[in-house]
């Protein structure tokens, strides 16, 4: 290889990592919009007026819209049109940010929240569909330590972030910088993408084929009627019990939209979901791993969030600020064990699970045991633990979610992840927080006659509660450790004969 060629390689490397950045900038930036917004909602609420119904609403938008674009806008990114997606989604993000960040009444801000998570739905696939386009190997382990940096400090930051702004822009129009500040972070991605990002031309085997919208329609109805009971959930006596009977249609649509799927792909068209990749072990334990995960850690988060405000009398900023250690420590964790996991595989994940739960159950016993100021002190520091676990979990599992899966399929793969992560953590959090309420209207019939006693034991219901979906966790990650074994100790030429799946 001569000079010039090695020059040029050197240059070809240094654009795939700009791209990496630009990508894991663009997805932090999604995943702290989440969780800057929910913290706003009380102000919203006082400065707009709105009822508990349309507050819900304004949540829910974002959530429902976000999970019902996933996997469609995914599908369209592998076809080849990955770039010109995140400039369509980070225009669309601008633009309904500005409406949400100037809206005069609670309609004009549903209306804003509801397109965001359409940008949010059409950009999220494409952040790891590039990663998965660039990289390969031990190389995308170091691209996902990266990645995982970014998505670990942004979700632990949303809450601080949010309770910052409120704080500091005031009741009445702190909310508004929450959407604002989304505008010029938007249009400098928007420069940085046309400068770092790859240029991708359609894949010839799917370019000119269906995007199957019988299908696409089909998984929305059924994503739109799982979701809505869970994001409509708060715990309080008001929540209508009807809200569940959504779930039967669901599994009726569930069950067409799977037959459709079949009989489509039958007929050589592309169906939206993809059997092959649904069929890859490795891939399904990911996802379950990351949904059973995502149903834990954010919904101890948030009771412990309340906890802290209503039994310990601390601010939201103060709240927030009590629990950002873990954000740091998320951070790190991530970026350690992301470098590691091509190497120690589940057992990294699992000793981050063990890790977490270790800060959980801390923080619980010195919320239960300790006096106001030692227990905020006790749960400050247990942050820590909870933070590097955390890391540990989610960055190495996004490695191994997708290492099985072709470089073509890989906005598709984090499409459905994703889908799988949302519901389960709308499923964790309503879970949670309907046995944190229970216990409070259970034993003092409201908020205004709790005292701290009732406080600690509707912390650790809800404690409790979270903790069946890390059970699920955790015996997911061992049954994908025993896989992993089992497929060491087969011979080589036994493996070349059997792919594992």
């Amino acid at each position: 290889m001569d000079a010039e060629e090695m020059s040029q390689d050197r240059t070809d490397d240094r654009a795939r990592w700009r791209a990496l950045y630009v990508a894991s900038i663009l997805s932090g930036f999604l995943l702290l919009g989440i969780g800057d917004a929910n913290v706003a909602l009380p102000a919203i609420a006082d400065a707009l007026h709105i009822g508990p119904t349309s507050l819900q609403l304004v949540s829910a938008g974002y959530v429902v819209t976000f999970g019902l674009t996933l996997v469609p806008f995914g599908r369209l990114g592998d076809q080849g049109h990955r770039r010109r997606l995140i400039f369509i989604g980070l225009s669309v993000y601008v633009v309904s940010s500005l409406v949400c960040g100037l809206a005069a009444d609670w309609r004009t801000l549903i209306a804003g929240r509801v397109l965001l998570g359409v940008s949010a739905g059409i950009l999220m696939p494409q952040t790891i569909g590039v990663i998965q386009q660039l990289f390969s190997g031990a190389e995308r382990g170091r691209a996902f330590a990266d990645y995982g940096v970014m998505t670990a400090i942004a979700t632990a930051l949303g809450p601080s972030v949010g309770g910052l702004l409120v704080t500091l822009g005031g009741q009445a129009q702190g909310w508004r910088w929450i959407f604002l500040m989304n505008v010029p972070i938007g249009v400098a991605l928007f420069a940085a993408g046309l400068r770092y990002l790859p240029r991708t031309q359609p894949v010839a085997a799917t370019a000119n084929r269906s995007l199957d919208p019988f299908g696409a329609v089909l998984l929305g109805v059924t994503v739109l009627l799982v979701l809505y009971p869970l994001v409509l959930t708060t715990g309080l006596p008001g929540d209508s019990a009807a809200r569940w009977y959504t779930l039967l249609p669901a599994a009726v649509f569930g069950v067409l939209f799977w037959r459709w799927e079949r009989r489509y792909a039958r007929r050589g068209s592309l169906p939206l979901l993809d059997g092959d990749l649904l069929r890859t072990r490795s891939y399904r334990i990911a996802m379950l791993v990351a949904a059973s995960w995502l149903a834990t850690g954010p919904a101890v988060s948030l009771v412990l969030m309340l906890y802290l405000q209503l039994a310990l009398g601390l601010s939201p900023v103060l709240a927030a600020l009590v629990l950002l250690p873990s954000a740091a420590a998320s951070a790190f964790g991530a970026r350690w064990a992301a470098r590691r996991v091509l190497l120690r595989g589940r057992v990294i994940t699992l000793t981050g699970l063990f890790m977490s739960a270790g800060g959980i159950l801390v923080s619980a016993l010195a919320a239960n045991l300790l006096p106001p100021h030692p227990a905020i002190a006790v749960i400050t520091v247990a942050q820590v633990l909870n933070g590097v676990g955390n890391g540990m979990v989610i960055s190495p599992n996004h490695v191994l979610l997708l290492i099985d899966v072709p470089k073509e399929k890989g906005g598709l793969a984090a499409s459905i992840g994703h889908l799988t992560q949302r519901i389960g953590n709308s499923l964790g959090v309503a879970a949670t927080s309907a046995a944190f309420y229970a216990v409070i209207y259970g034993q003092a019939g409201g908020l205004t006659n709790a005292r701290r006693s009732t406080y600690d034991s509707a912390l650790t219901a809800g404690v409790v509660t979270a903790g069946i979906f890390f059970v699920l966790a955790v015996w997911a990650s061992v049954v994908d450790l025993l896989r992993m074994r089992r497929a060491r100790a087969v011979p080589p030429s036994a493996a070349l004969a059997t792919p594992l799946k």
